[in-house]
């Protein structure tokens, strides 16, 4: 098995919260990061993975990784030549999502799915955070804010505001972000409040 090594991570609560799942989680998400960014290096990690690299405290970890992906049929490809089994992605309202790879944990969502112009940005501007000792594409902090208040849910908004109250969010992208994402936004008017918040 994979040993986790602190220095291998950027973030010490992710290599923390990693660090007490058990010995099949770990391991499920080591060979998604391997696969991936073997595989699909232009993966941007995103979700609860990538919130929980951004803050000092957070909501448990819960043993999967998302990643948002350009072209699906690209990875669902790649994933048929390895022999990796891999099954659609649905949510209720939304239809389908991308995939999963349940031998990864792991989803990976299309980009061309719901909000199309916030996704192409995730995947054009992020930042790189060392995960398990790769350099990993990951959202920026402005931008998982944005799409977490964007989902709706209670965890996820809870989690934007977290986020928002974090100090790690820069005002002046937060603003590019939100001015360029306008008339994309469902609560556009709600977003550029919270604004307010950041330094």
């Amino acid at each position: 098995m994979k040993k986790l090594i602190k220095e291998h991570y950027d973030s010490i609560n992710l290599y923390e919260k990693l660090s007490i799942l058990n010995e099949s989680e770990i391991a499920s998400i080591s060979t998604g990061l391997d696969w991936t960014t073997i595989n699909e290096p232009s993966a941007v990690l995103i979700g609860g993975t990538a919130l929980i690299h951004y803050l000092s405290k957070s909501r448990d970890l819960t043993p999967d990784i998302d990643y948002m992906v350009d072209e699906i049929s690209k990875v669902k490809a790649k994933l048929e030549n390895d022999d990796i089994l891999f099954k659609s992605l649905r949510a209720g309202n939304i239809g389908l999502l991308g995939i999963t790879v349940d031998e990864f944990n792991t989803d990976y969502l299309d980009s061309n799915v719901g909000n199309v112009l916030l996704n192409k940005l995730i995947l054009k501007d992020y930042v790189y955070a060392k995960i398990s000792n790769y350099d990993i594409r990951i959202i920026t902090p402005e931008l998982l804010a944005i799409m977490k208040i964007e989902l709706g849910r209670d965890k996820d908004v809870n989690d934007g505001f977290a986020l928002i109250q974090s100090g790690k969010l820069d005002k002046t992208k937060y603003l590019k972000y939100l001015n360029y994402l306008k008339n994309s936004l469902k609560d556009y008017e709600s977003l550029l409040s919270y604004s307010e918040m950041l330094k």
